[in-house]
């Protein structure tokens, strides 16, 4: 008997160490399951529970994720030192990116074109670009030329820019005509004669113009077309994306330097805008975007406005080929959007996004009318 005790536990033929040790797993499983799951067992009320956070993505650009801003970059709103205490006070005033472009973008998205060439090449996506913006789509016998307030026929040597003058596209003889300009650089000289001589109701935005209004109009000079042909200067520039929170406007008061086109037209209570002249150095992209999504442009009825292709531009990003078709997508989107080429001008330079291309520029000042107004 004394030797089954030693070699058996019951004496059911198992040694009395492996019956001990079977004794022990149950509660060492037991309480190893309770060291993992305890930490995941719900707190109780009141324990300070983080609820778990829902998250919605939507891709805005062509760039496979948001690249920051490098240090010594431009500013994003190009020239403005009064803008960069602006954008430090106001990190919080703006929407963060996906809730910022579902408003800004209205009824409609830009449409991203396919690839040029079966797979994704430089050449074939430069090519097609060039093509577009150097071949116009509309023919006009009469035209006002550079510094010109008389209608002609276009002038041997090509100018800068021009304005198609069939009757069809100006306007109506009783109907004031309003011009804008956006430019810092005072290439608008010879637009902002020819749009005063026909008698416009002028206005020139330049953030850098120390001698402009600074975002505020007098209510003088709204509903007031006596001073016809005078040009109301305003140190402000364009915007592409929609403030968080806005205050309410009033006619005449836009309430920051920096406003979408939209809304610069409804602060000055203007529902059309016949001329408008864009010199946005690198910015026209992103904006061009912001007038397509938003159907501004349905109000718009001339437009001048410089391309440049020496880099990306200003929140855009990606390959050299993806910056490409997203540029072309742009200028499709122009064109659906009713706007015709009527002129185009090459630029100084020979680079496009830093690479040296021949019989390319790297800019090209670009003259559309909207045949849908």
């Amino acid at each position: 008997m004394r030797a089954c005790a030693r070699w058996c536990w019951g004496c059911g033929g198992l040694p009395l160490r492996s019956g001990i040790l079977l004794l022990l797993i149950p509660p060492f499983i037991l309480a190893l399951q309770l060291m993992v799951v305890g930490p995941l067992l719900p707190a109780a009320p009141g324990e300070g529970v983080v609820e778990p956070q829902e998250f919605a993505f939507s891709v805005i650009s062509i760039e496979p994720e948001r690249n920051p801003r490098p240090w010594g970059s431009p500013s994003l709103r190009p020239g403005l030192q009064e803008e960069d205490a602006e954008r430090k006070e106001g990190e919080q005033a703006y929407e963060d990116e996906n809730e910022m472009h579902s408003r800004q973008t209205g009824p409609r998205k830009l449409d991203l074109q396919a690839w040029a060439s079966d797979e994704p090449s430089f050449t074939a996506e430069l090519n097609r670009i060039i093509t577009f913006i150097t071949r116009p789509q509309l023919s006009c016998p009469i035209v006002l030329s550079p510094g010109e307030t008389k209608a002609s026929q276009p002038p041997a040597d090509p100018p800068r820019w021009l304005l198609c003058a069939e009757d069809w596209l100006l306007p109506a003889a009783d109907t004031p005509c309003v011009a804008y300009s956006f430019s810092m650089d005072g290439g608008d000289a010879d637009f902002l004669k020819t749009v005063s001589g026909l008698g416009c109701e002028v206005h020139s935005f330049d953030p850098s113009n120390s001698n402009a209004s600074g975002g505020h109009l007098g209510n003088s000079l709204l509903g007031n077309h006596d001073d016809r042909g005078v040009v109301h200067r305003h140190k402000m520039w364009l915007e592409w994306r929609a403030p968080k929170r806005r205050k309410q406007k009033t006619r005449g008061n836009r309430g920051s330097v920096s406003q979408t086109l939209a809304d610069i037209m409804a602060a000055l209570g203007h529902h059309t805008v016949h001329f408008l002249y864009a010199d946005l150095l690198s910015a026209e992209w992103r904006v061009f975007q912001n007038w397509i999504e938003s159907e501004t442009l349905q109000s718009v009825h001339h437009i001048v406005a410089t391309v440049h292709l020496q880099w990306a531009g200003f929140e855009v990003g990606g390959t050299n080929e993806e910056v490409l078709r997203y540029w072309f997508s742009v200028l499709q989107g122009l064109q659906a959007s009713g706007l015709q080429l009527v002129h185009s001008s090459a630029g100084e330079g020979g680079s496009v996004l830093k690479q040296t291309v021949e019989h390319v520029h790297s800019s090209y000042t670009l003259s559309w009318a909207n045949t849908r107004r």
